[in-house]
């Protein structure tokens, strides 16, 4: 006969987001741009806990996994890679706030219920 396979939830699942990001030169312009972040889904449990500290800064350094399409360069004019990139990123006001605007609107339409 045919057996129907168990679904398998995969709870460490990632999904991976443009991230659109604006920043001002120091004429006041703005610059925008864009790049990619590989975020992870938080259990709801987690995420509940985080939003309640509303500590928008420590749910980026849960969430986020990695980035690309971003150059920053270091101290030394060389570019950053892996986790002092990922740092580098997370540090930045503009692209925290960014990549927090990204998450949280990928999440909640992730989630809608298709009616």
């Amino acid at each position: 006969g045919n057996v129907m396979a168990n679904f398998v939830l995969n709870t460490q699942r990632t999904f991976k987001q443009p991230v659109p990001i604006v920043v001002h030169d120091e004429d006041g312009n703005e610059v925008k741009g864009g790049f990619s972040a590989v975020f992870k889904i938080l259990p709801n449990d987690e995420l509940k806990a985080v939003m309640a500290e509303n500590d928008d800064t420590r749910l980026i350094d849960l969430v986020l996994v990695e980035v690309s399409g971003i150059e920053v360069p270091g101290k030394d004019g060389q570019m950053l890679t892996g986790d002092e990139l990922l740092n580098a990123v997370k540090n930045d006001p503009a692209a925290n706030v960014a990549m927090i605007a990204a998450y949280q609107g990928a999440i909640a339409k992730k989630n809608q219920l298709k009616t």
